[in-house]
């Protein structure tokens, strides 16, 4: 029998697995410094985050929204990006990596993965500090001046990288991006290769040149993008929703981008959610969905969370079940 980080490498490389790899189970995330620096927020309070980006958690959901209005609005005009934008100093910066480095030891102790999270990606970078409506815009308008202030958050981003690479040299990164709605991508697809492709190839490449395994969150509709999605190298797409075509994608990549995801969350998390429901639909998102391998079947949030109490325990048992249809000899208690 495989373990867990063996099945992930045989999924990943579309080989032999042994199970379905279950959800969050081989990728603990540990709860690094420059993660609290960047978003002081906890749930049902506001805060203002280093960049100067007023964010938002509601109580009882699943993440944290950015406030903008004309008096939070972060860069109000993106020809003047150098005047507003402001990254912090990251590297000369002395945080405590203490508990951070305990925990990473304890989960490579569990031989799991070590698994980092940068909170937000490019495009949410920009329409955090700018608003979704003028960051649109000015991809149309203001090109040149988006380009540079891309060009200046990737580079932030990349720093970010680095120091978490010297202090825990995680085995996985989580990138969170949301490039689409539930039906379509925000942009044209030509627009997002203009803008974001280059940078996030420098991104990913940097991780990929230290070993890491690369996941990109979007609980999105991001099939027109899903080639160059590996061509920039990620290794894990993260949050793919139903409405995606999810076997044509990985007919589309030639079977090289593993799709974790396919459970709809508005189906099992619910209020009045049902076990039979909730086990009605981790059953199809397996069986459309296990052919061809390269699928780890998960609720498609970007973190393992559930709003409602007991929603992610019925998933996680059924995968279990699931094994036993898909791969009669996993033993029943590979999770």
């Amino acid at each position: 029998m495989l373990s867990l980080k063996e099945n992930v490498f045989e999924t990943l490389k579309n080989g032999k697995p042994d199970s379905f790899v279950n959800g969050w189970e081989p990728f603990p995330q540990v709860w690094d410094p420059l993660f609290f620096y960047l978003c002081p927020v906890a749930p049902g309070s506001t805060a203002i985050n280093p960049w100067g980006i007023t964010l938002h958690w509601e109580q009882g959901h699943p993440g944290v929204m950015p406030i903008i209005n004309e008096k939070t609005k972060v860069c109000p005009d993106v020809t003047q990006w150098q005047k507003y934008c402001k990254a912090p100093d990251i590297e000369n910066i002395e945080f405590d990596w203490s508990q951070a480095k305990e925990a990473a030891e304890k989960i490579r102790a569990e031989d799991k993965f070590v698994m980092t999270w940068i909170v937000t990606g490019l495009f949410e970078s920009c329409h955090f500090m700018m608003g979704f409506e003028d960051t649109l815009c000015n991809f149309l308008v203001q090109p040149e001046a988006m380009h540079e202030l891309i060009a200046y958050i990737t580079e932030f981003k990349k720093k970010h990288i680095q120091i978490l690479i010297d202090n825990l040299h995680p085995d996985v990164i989580m990138f969170h991006d949301d490039w689409g709605t539930k039906h379509n991508l925000f942009m044209h697809p030509d627009v997002w290769r203009e803008f974001f492709k280059e940078p996030y190839r420098q991104i990913y490449g940097l991780m990929k040149q230290q070993g890491i395994i690369t996941m990109h969150h979007a609980d999105s509709y991001c099939q027109p993008i899903v080639t160059d999605m590996v061509d920039v190298g990620i290794d894990i797409w993260q949050g793919v929703l139903p409405t995606n075509d999810i076997m044509q994608i990985k007919k589309d990549t030639n079977f090289k981008l593993t799709l974790m995801g396919g459970v709809e969350a508005s189906v099992v998390d619910c209020e009045n959610w049902s076990e039979d429901v909730i086990r009605a639909e981790v059953a199809r998102a397996c069986r459309e969905y296990h052919e061809g391998g390269c699928f780890i079947p998960c609720l498609t949030y970007g973190a393992e969370l559930n709003i409602y109490p007991g929603v992610m325990d019925v998933i996680k048992d059924e995968v279990r079940n699931q094994n036993q249809i898909y791969f009669p000899n996993t033993e029943l208690s590979l999770a």
